[in-house]
């Protein structure tokens, strides 16, 4: 590429990599959507880059949060944030979350709020960054820049797939380099999805308030769903009301961060001292294992598996499984054949440990009659599963099972008739050959 030509891209914005972005310069005066004593919360803060409107407010560590004290979630446990997959966040991790006008993504979508609760000294400051128009994005771009400069890490929930790529691309497209982005960080989305997939049928933020949590919003709050067609309509109406109670809905969702953060730390340090359900303690053992701490996590399971009646079906027999599997693979019998057991008694149309308990008696032990008796008791359970594609590739396998054993037991029976005959003839022909002999000694005499 000759100077010229460089120059020329240059001259029209065109750069490669963050490292030679340049922030754009500073707007000229915006006139504001909303004149600076509106009903909104918050106040005008002039940036290098014009004005932007910010709430902040300040709840002490004993600002009470659903069932925890904001102040709970000190000191952050590293042994907890290491078993979540996050290096350690740091003394002064930042709570963020952003609403949004849209779910898609891509340069079209703005972040029209971004909530952020940062720690200063023994209480949570939080700070709504607003956009009272599009033109103000750059200004509250640098001000969310400033907030996160002093941040050691970052919370989320669902940061990784959505808030923290899209407000990166939005620093981006005004020309400034997201440094934020380097901040270890935790997205409590995944966590959640651990913990409480066999114990809740939803797992967002909003859920998990009201069922783990204990939080109860006001009448204030708004569904989340209508918050993008909300601000389009304050856009092109400058009617500030519902945007109050967006401002609600951001600054509950970052509260919910922090007492959800102390919960879940909880949960995996000292679960012994909370009551959990059986469903609980099954996530809480998924955490263990996928950290590779395969005894605590055995732990855990045997913990849900305790209350098996309280247990989903279908958790209880994923837990069995999984167990005595790893037994089994480490050639551990006894304790593969209890789990199968268990779990063939607690339930009457379980098939899978009548299998596996087949397999064990036929290639380990060569007792085909009992390797025959659970493959046909498999056979008739398999018999009551309703009618579909599985049940009818599950009978095929059983009664192909059955046959062959049948088959095998038969040739058995048959090599043992014919092993008996050959030695009874031997016998005979020994005897036969011995009254000869003795005939013919006494003969001789």
């Amino acid at each position: 590429m000759d100077d010229q030509f460089r120059q020329k891209l240059q001259r029209l914005g065109v750069v490669k990599g963050l490292k030679t972005l340049q922030p754009v310069p500073a707007a000229p005066p915006v006139e504001p959507a909303q004149p600076t004593n509106s009903a909104l919360p918050g106040a005008e803060i002039v940036t290098p880059y014009g004005p932007v409107w910010v709430e902040k407010r300040v709840y002490p560590s004993f600002h009470p949060h659903g069932r925890y004290t904001l102040g709970e979630v000190h000191p952050l446990s590293p042994a907890a944030l290491a078993l979540f997959g996050v290096p350690y966040l740091g003394t002064h991790p930042a709570f963020l979350d952003t609403e949004t006008t849209g779910l898609a993504g891509g340069a079209g979508t703005l972040v029209f709020l971004t909530g952020i609760g940062v720690w200063d000294g023994d209480a949570l400051t939080l700070h709504l960054v607003f956009l009272r128009s599009p033109a103000e994005e750059a200004a509250a771009m640098r001000y969310v820049a400033d907030v996160l400069a002093e941040a050691t890490g970052i919370v989320s929930f669902n940061g990784t797939g959505f808030d923290l790529p899209l407000l990166e691309s939005r620093f981006i497209l005004n020309r400034m380099t997201p440094r934020w982005r380097t901040l270890p960080h935790l997205d409590l989305l995944p966590v959640a999805r651990q913990l409480w997939r066999d114990h809740l049928e939803s797992r967002r933020l909003g859920a998990l308030e009201t069922e783990i949590l204990r939080v109860q919003r006001t009448e204030a709050d708004i569904e989340s769903a209508l918050i993008p067609w909300l601000y389009r309509q304050y856009l092109n109406t400058g009617d500030v009301r519902d945007m109050v109670r967006v401002f609600y809905h951001n600054r509950m969702d970052v509260l919910s961060l922090v007492s959800l953060l102390a919960h879940v730390t909880r949960m995996v340090t000292s679960p012994e001292q909370m009551t959990l359900a059986p469903g609980e303690w099954a996530g809480v053992g998924r955490v263990f294992d996928n950290a590779g701490r395969e005894a605590d996590a055995f732990a855990a399971w045997e913990r849900a598996l305790a209350d098996v009646d309280a247990l989903d079906e279908s958790c209880a027999a994923r837990l069995w499984e999984e167990m005595a599997l790893r037994h089994k693979r480490r050639e551990d019998w006894n304790k593969a054949l209890a789990l199968w057991d268990a779990w063939a008694q607690s339930q009457p149309l379980a098939v899978e440990p009548l299998i596996e308990r087949a397999k064990y008696h036929e290639w380990r032990t060569s007792d085909l009659h009992a390797a025959l008796a659970d493959a046909q008791t498999a056979l008739h359970r398999a018999e009551r599963h309703p009618p579909g594609l599985k049940r009818t590739e599950l009978l095929t396998e059983l009664r192909h099972r059955k046959e062959r054993l049948e088959r095998k037991l038969a040739n058995g029976r048959m090599e043992e008739s014919a092993n008996r005959r050959m030695s009874e003839s031997a016998n005979r022909r020994m005897s036969e050959s011995a009254n000869e002999r003795m005939s013919e000694w006494a003969s001789s005499k």
